[in-house]
């Protein structure tokens, strides 16, 4: 027995197709979202009426460059929703808001006078604030309103994106600094580990591109690991994955962090070298000939060599990303160098990130937009679904008539 399809279940289906279309695009006239979904132009026109009534798409002008009369075409509009992008460092926070298509309208950054969830959260709130004043101002932007915000720091967090998982003498733990943000934001918020935000960026727009796995180890206060597997992270049972800087190595005691701010300053008091020299001061000094900075570049790239084999043993990744201070030539070049004598047997490819700096707001804006524009996409197409069925005008994709507007025709 045939059964019919459920009208409104197809109506979002075709709806949601129309919007990826014009999504992928930064503008499309209908005759290209009818060869792009395959739908009918009846079907195509009448979503574009509804996704123009509702403002998340607009007439952007006429397409005078083809054959036939002028098309009207149409894009995603920007001002339709915004949201926030943040990074909370270590001694800084950094904010973006963007809009619909992911485009950043304004930064603002400030230093971090304390760390207490309230204050950080209060921080947030003052740069977002002025953000939307910034944007407020362009005459094109709208009604200027965070809808959501992803915001990046460096702890552990749990799945459910809200609770941070408590570390001794570092974070409390639990839901403190989300619910202080969500109060001071006025809108839902999402938690990620920053390094996590890192990789995302990388898998958009750096050497992570295209790849259906590769790991990024990023060394700053402390080294974090992130897996990307399937195309997708990996984070573990409760958000943990990744936490590297503390496996076993050579040497050291079981459990005691053998790749970080506290293991550099220790290797740094060992050479006789001040046990507060930044490590970009130690990687310039050993790269000006100290042979004491060199023996803690040289045991800094040998333990990062160590943990990249157990990593390529266990997981076999395409890539080993490295970001932060182990993407620096000095240490990359050693790095290199180790694996190639020691380990040449395994198939181990290590890049240097190819994100820029700030790559973890810019893994914020990247899974800001793409929650900024579920929620707006599935609004809208809720609403187009809830629409009557466009007329029946016996066409199909592909088909022509007379009937149609003039900017469908010039596909004679």
């Amino acid at each position: 027995m045939l059964l019919a399809g459920d009208q409104r279940l197809l109506r979002e289906i075709n709806a949601r197709a129309v919007l990826e279309a014009l999504d992928a695009h930064d503008t499309l006239g209908r005759p290209e979202i009818v060869a792009a979904t395959g739908l009918s132009r009846a079907t195509v026109a009448q979503s574009l009426r509804t996704f123009v009534e509702q403002g998340v798409v607009e007439e952007a002008g006429l397409d005078h460059e083809l054959r036939g009369p002028a098309a009207t075409l149409y894009r995603v509009d920007p001002a339709h929703g915004y949201a926030l992008a943040v990074d909370i460092g270590h001694v800084r926070v950094r904010v973006a808001l963007i809009d619909l298509v992911g485009r950043v309208r304004a930064r603002a950054e400030q230093q971090l006078p304390v760390k207490d969830p309230e204050a950080r959260a209060r921080v947030v709130g003052e740069l977002a604030a002025h953000c939307v004043a910034a944007v407020s101002q362009d005459p094109g932007a709208g009604v200027v309103s965070i809808r959501c915000a992803v915001v990046g720091l460096p702890a552990i967090v749990a799945v459910d994106h809200a609770t941070v998982r408590h570390v001794p003498g570092h974070e409390k733990g639990g839901t403190a600094l989300h619910d202080a943000l969500e109060d001071s934001l006025g809108c839902p918020v999402l938690l990620e580990n920053d390094v996590n935000l890192a990789a995302i960026a990388e898998q958009r727009s750096g050497v992570g591109q295209g790849l259906d796995s590769f790991v990024l180890l990023r060394l700053g206060i402390g080294l974090g690991a992130v897996i990307m597997t399937g195309g997708r992270l990996y984070r573990g049972a409760s958000g943990g994955a990744g936490e590297v800087g503390f496996l076993p190595q050579p040497g050291r005691a079981l459990g005691a962090e053998s790749i970080g701010a506290a293991s550099l300053a220790s290797s740094a008091a060992d050479a006789g070298l001040p046990a507060d020299l930044e490590p970009h001061e130690n990687l310039d000094r050993a790269e000006e000939g100290d042979e004491r900075a060199l023996a803690v570049v040289d045991e800094l790239a040998g333990r990062l060599s160590v943990l990249i084999a157990s990593i390529v043993l266990l997981l076999e990744p395409q890539k080993v990303v490295l970001a932060g201070v182990a993407s620096e030539e000095p240490v990359l070049r050693r790095v290199r160098t180790y694996l190639a004598e020691r380990v040449g047997i395994l198939p181990i490819v290590v890049e240097p990130s190819g994100v820029a700096a700030d790559a973890v707001l810019f893994g914020a804006v990247a899974l800001a937009r793409d929650r900024l524009r579920d929620e707006a996409f599935a609004a809208a197409v809720r609403h187009a679904a809830e629409s009557p069925d466009p007329p029946d005008d016996g066409t199909s994709a592909g088909q022509d008539v007379t009937s149609l507007e003039a900017d469908d025709a010039r596909t004679l």
